[in-house]
Parts: structure tokens; C-alpha cells; sequence
């Protein structure tokens, strides 16, 4: 599995309850643009457009050879579930305060780009906060973790 692109800014924001790992509906140049390393899940979301998820702000840059001059970067792209996996996720998404976010988009064994989905809780200021503390006691203690073993 080779990861391409990771959403850094989720961990701290949101909680995650459960995993979805689903196909992209993508053009020949956008596959080719993720594999060179570009694009970005800043602010990208799914949401449920006519009973089919569909990612929402993925923005993918034009493939540098590319000659089309009409290409979208933005566009909504079709995610390919199950039909149980779309039941369970509109179920889901019906409850207040969660939304279905991309964790990593990612080349799987048989050389598709999938993406990794979690369905997310917003967690309030004072979850950040700990979340912060947290990250920081750690980052301390593999501090001093690697000072005693240089000693």
C-alpha cells in the first residue's frame, strides 16, 4: 500500500468512530497528478448527492502534461461503496455532529487509488486542548527518552 496523500490536521479536530476504505471515481491525469505527489484534502468532506457519496473539495492540481483546458481541480468525485456501506454512512451522517471525512488517499496491491474515510465527531475547545497537552507530554518524554540512551 503506498500512501499518497495524509490529512495532518484531522487528529486533533475530530474523533474518529469508524473506517471506510472506498474507491475514487477519477480521470486518467488526476491518477497521474496524485501519483507525482500533488493534491490536497485541506477542507475536503463526503456527502451523501442524490443516495451516492461523493468527496467534496479534494483539490487535485491539472496534470502538468495535461491538454485539457477545461479540467475542474475541485470537482465532487463519486466514491465507489457497497450499498450497505452507503446505507450504513447516510445512517450515520443523519446524526447531529458527524460528518464523513478523508483520512489519506492511498495506491492499494492492485495499483487502485482508494481512500481511507472516517466518520468524525467534532470534539469541542476543551478536547483540543487535551489533545495538545497530550501531544506535547509525549514529544517530552521521547526527549528525554533519547537523552538518557545517548548518555
Amino acid at each position: 500500500m503506498e500512501k499518497l496523500l495524509l490529512s495532518k490536521k484531522v487528529s486533533g479536530s475530530f474523533e474518529i468512530l469508524k473506517n471506510y476504505s472506498a474507491g475514487i471515481k477519477l480521470l486518467g491525469e488526476e491518477v497521474k497528478s496524485l501519483r507525482q505527489g500533488k493534491g490536497n484534502l485541506k477542507g475536503a468532506f463526503a456527502k451523501n448527492i442524490g443516495g451516492q457519496i461523493f468527496l467534496v473539495g479534494f483539490n487535485i492540481p491539472k496534470y502538468s502534461r495535461s491538454s485539457n483546458l477545461k479540467y475542474d481541480p475541485t470537482r465532487s468525485r463519486k466514491l465507489l461503496l457497497t450499498k450497505k456501506e452507503i446505507i450504513d454512512i447516510n445512517a450515520q451522517i443523519s446524526s447531529k455532529g458527524r460528518t464523513l471525512i478523508p483520512l489519506e488517499v492511498f495506491i492499494n496491491e492492485s495499483k487502485l487509488v482508494k481512500v481511507k474515510l472516517g466518520l468524525a465527531k467534532g470534539v469541542g475547545k476543551a478536547g483540543k486542548r487535551q489533545f495538545e497537552k497530550e501531544k506535547q507530554l509525549k514529544k517530552d518524554m521521547d526527549k528525554e527518552i533519547k537523552e538518557v540512551r545517548t548518555r
